[in-house]
């Protein structure tokens, strides 16, 4: 829900602010405040600068002298929150950027209600809630003076080979029992990252990948259970097939786009008796003997370019390993 589009580098801030009415709420459309003119961000100045995402949230309804508080870990490509909320009306106001993501809400202690004008949101057990890409108003009512919130919130990418298609997305299994016990050392790792006091780059480097796969796999448990999705060694040979003529194509920038970790990737490739090198040339060699046959006056220089090779004799070395085969 809350989410700074201008943070794109691989780094993690961790932000604490408390939103605080001191004056006599509206619950009127007009009277909705945003909660980054209201904002106390202790130790990090003021909310608007730390994040401008606060713009989107409106308090629609909150006592006086009552404050929200929260925890952000601002990722590239996650979010995560972790909130305590009084009996108030908050309305989150998707702008063009956020209506691409998927948000997750799961409430720990309390009671709310999560609702769209849209009506997709999707449910799972009366404490979890999906909110599917769009751009309709989200409103959270909480309804008891202490409630608890953990937001998790994830960019296309990290979602799209899950959800491919979440307006024909099956919702049988929403139906079935959770076992939420299975979720709370996933919920346990957002709720601990919110907490951290903004660590060092190679901290933050290591927690990135972490943090894909946590919201990926909280996503997968609690809304895709039963469904099939094409195994990770499908898609990474579906990414080099598109990718091979790019010269720095690299298990890095494969891991990325599948929004797994390089040991999680190369695990994977090393359970189907191959690695990454391997599946690369492979789709080189074959694009560049596809060539030789299909536009004979190609130079080896050409091919090789055309193909991702960094060099011709990068490109003679696999034709020989080719043909020796």
């Amino acid at each position: 829900m809350l989410r700074n589009d201008e943070l794109r580098k691989a780094t993690l801030r961790n932000v604490r602010f408390v939103a605080r009415n001191d004056t006599a709420p509206s619950s009127s459309e007009t009277g909705a405040r945003k909660v980054s003119d209201i904002a106390v961000v202790s130790d990090h100045g003021p909310a608007s600068e730390e994040l401008p995402a606060l713009s989107n949230l409106h308090i629609r309804f909150m006592q006086d002298n009552d404050a929200l508080a929260a925890r952000v870990a601002i990722f590239p490509e996650v979010t995560f929150c972790h909130a305590t909320v009084p009996d108030a009306v908050l309305e989150w106001r998707r702008e063009e950027a956020e209506r691409s993501t998927v948000t997750m809400i799961f409430r720990i202690k309390g009671n709310a209600a999560i609702v769209s004008e849209s009506k997709d949101i999707m449910r799972r057990t009366p404490d979890i809630s999906l909110v599917p890409p769009g751009c309709a108003k989200v409103t959270v009512q909480t309804r008891t003076p202490a409630n608890e919130l953990i937001v998790v919130n994830m960019e296309r990418r990290l979602f799209s080979t899950i959800l491919p298609d979440y307006k024909t997305f099956s919702i049988m299994s929403q139906n079935e029992p959770l076992d939420t016990a299975s979720l709370q050392p996933l919920l346990a790792f957002v709720v601990s990252t919110c907490n951290l006091n903004n660590p060092r780059s190679e901290v933050a480097d290591m927690l990135e990948g972490v943090a894909d796969e946590v919201s990926r796999s909280l996503l997968v448990s609690c809304f895709c259970q039963g469904m099939t999705t094409m195994p990770l060694i499908e898609r990474v040979r579906k990414f080099i097939s598109a990718n091979y003529m790019d010269s720095t194509l690299s298990v890095t920038k494969t891991a990325k786009h599948e929004g797994v970790s390089i040991r999680t990737l190369q695990l994977a490739l090393q359970e189907n008796d191959t690695n990454f090198t391997n599946l690369v040339r492979r789709a080189r060699t074959e694009a560049a003997l596809e060539l030789r046959v299909s536009q004979p006056t190609l130079t080896l220089v050409e091919i090789a370019d055309r193909c991702g090779f960094g060099s011709v004799s990068s490109l003679r070395r696999a034709l020989k390993t080719s043909d020796g085969e």
